[in-house]
């Protein structure tokens, strides 16, 4: 029998038996005296008590997710609020309209919300995080390309067991070290308790940025900009939970292995963190088309959804060659012979690593001997000209390309490899955050 069968039983002799010890008249004169005239509210407490709770699980979905139309009006509009009151600024509605409006004067709450976009922290944790929050990165974190990676303490006061720190990248530090320079300025001689302090009341800068004030600039700013996303439904800043859903379902998409996603967000369990993200119908199809697949040249190829179907329902991929893949249709037939190296319609991805670098240091050692051969045989060098070293070469020139490109690529998770989490990874979709639009005056 199901479990919450059984509870309705359960409760329904539960609620018998307290309305015989609340009623004891009347259950006399129905039921008569033996043996209902010695029950108390204790019995009915104790069939209560065997009620099996039953958790409830909510389904994945995207009801909290902030799709990219909607959090590309949020960010044109941010540097409103740290606008002064005195200046205007023209935004653009999720209505398409446009809308001229004076500054909301409020520059530390229009850092919360990008601290909150680009880190997925609650709200409390941000608003009340530390002044000296920032420390470096262990040593054993490396990253590349200039990239630098620091440390951010937030205020985790939700979890007492859970992590309390995250690594966040040089933009996010920017924005704690705007606000770091924006607070010495305001509060030369405070306590510097806080990052984000409250402006009236608090001479010595030691309370923090209170909740009602933040509430109240995310609603106006809702009420003047309109957020809709994608499907034209509206968006309320005073949901900032939302942010938090977005970005771990961002960092999910990206193939983060679970107990990493489990640390950035701050859980206890990793069954917490899967409630966070969010079940996208389009991202099914997008961890196909997303997969990296290099041309000869070097350059990715770009899949659209007729391309996927073509790929897979009229079979136009049906060359698998050791290194990669022809996408030659089959009713063309090739005439490039061996030369696929060269070829437009050849492509490869991270998967045949090994192979593509085997195939290099060969290329080199078959060039090597063959001019030095053929330099023995007629006593002066291959000239540049020879139809065989233009081919060698430009395999071996290809080769060199395709493995830079690869190595400038992280390999993805979905592939059964660990993602270089060292390495700059871009998101589903770019998001471009201008920190310095408030600070230019507007005419």
């Amino acid at each position: 029998m199901p479990i919450r069968g059984i509870n309705d039983d359960l409760r329904a002799v539960a609620g018998l038996l307290d309305f015989i010890a609340a009623n004891p008249g009347e259950a006399r004169r129905v039921l008569g005296a033996e043996p209902w005239q010695r029950v108390t509210t204790a019995h009915a407490a104790s069939w209560f008590g065997r009620v099996t709770r039953i958790p409830h699980h909510r389904g994945f979905n995207d009801a909290n997710y902030i799709d990219d139309h909607a959090l590309a009006q949020i960010t044109a509009a941010l540097p409103l609020i740290g606008l002064p009151r005195t200046e205007q600024m023209t935004i653009t509605r999720g209505d398409g309209t446009t809308l001229t409006a004076n500054g909301l004067d409020d520059p530390q709450a229009m850092r919360m919300i990008l601290l909150q976009i680009l880190t997925g922290r609650r709200a409390s944790e941000i608003r009340t995080c530390d002044f000296d929050c920032l420390s470096a990165a262990p040593c054993t974190t490396a990253a590349g390309d200039g990239q630098t990676l620091t440390r951010f303490r937030y205020a985790q006061s939700k979890i007492d067991v859970a992590p309390d720190s995250i690594l966040i990248d040089r933009e996010v530090t920017e924005v704690i070290a705007e606000q770091r320079r924006w607070l010495q300025a305001q509060y030369p001689d405070g306590s510097r308790r806080y990052l984000f302090a409250r402006r009236l009341g608090n001479r010595r800068g030691d309370k923090p940025y209170p909740s009602g004030t933040y509430n109240w600039v995310l609603r106006t700013l809702s009420e003047l900009v309109q957020i809709t996303d994608a499907k034209g439904r509206g968006v309320r800043l005073s949901h900032t939970h939302r942010f938090r859903h977005t970005r771990l379902t961002r960092l999910a998409e990206l193939g983060l292995p679970i107990h990493v996603l489990q640390r950035y967000a701050g859980h206890a369990t990793p069954t917490m963190t899967m409630h966070y993200i969010a079940a996208r119908d389009e991202h099914a199809e997008q961890a196909f088309l997303a997969t990296a697949k290099l041309r000869s040249d070097g350059t990715r190829i770009h899949l659209s959804s007729d391309d996927h179907d073509s790929l897979h329902l009229f079979r136009r991929a049906d060359r698998f060659l050791p290194n990669g893949w022809c996408t030659l249709p089959p009713l063309q037939s090739c005439d490039k012979g061996n030369a696929c190296l060269t070829c437009s319609v050849f492509v490869t991805d991270h998967t045949h690593r090994d192979v593509l670098q085997r195939q290099q240091r060969e290329t080199a050692i078959l060039i090597d001997r063959a001019t030095m051969e053929f330099e023995q045989r007629h006593g002066h060098p291959m000239p540049d000209d020879n139809v065989w070293l233009i081919r060698r070469r430009a395999e071996h020139f290809a080769l060199t390309r395709l493995l830079a490109a690869l190595h400038d690529a992280p390999a993805s998770a979905a592939h059964g490899t660990t993602p270089q989490c060292h390495q700059a990874s871009a998101g589903p979709v770019p998001l471009t955050l201008d920190l310095t639009a408030h600070r230019r005056s507007i005419p």
